[in-house]
């Protein structure tokens, strides 16, 4: 038979069996450090939709800008091309 590998961690003891004594010692501070843990992950996910939606907007913003850009160039140079070869 293969030895299976224990994916506890290695600071976390096993749960005795029988008479409850130590099974629960320290649960209410874990529970308390993930409770704290979670929420300062929804800041941060929070954070991280407000920056997304930054990034969007100014990449719309910025694409607009550019295509408005390459509009004016385009004409500038038909203009030009026209006003050279005499058409107008």
């Amino acid at each position: 038979m293969s030895k299976a590998r224990s994916t506890r961690s290695p600071h976390v003891e096993p749960l005795k069996r029988g008479g409850g004594d130590g099974t629960f010692n320290d649960m209410e501070a874990q529970v308390a450090k993930l409770s704290a843990d979670m929420e300062n992950i929804k800041i941060a996910v929070t954070d991280i939709k407000i920056d997304i939606r930054e990034l969007r907007r100014d990449a719309k913003m910025d694409f607009r800008l550019l295509f408005g850009a390459l509009i004016v160039v385009a004409l500038g140079l038909a203009g030009l091309m026209a006003k050279g070869f005499h058409w107008l």
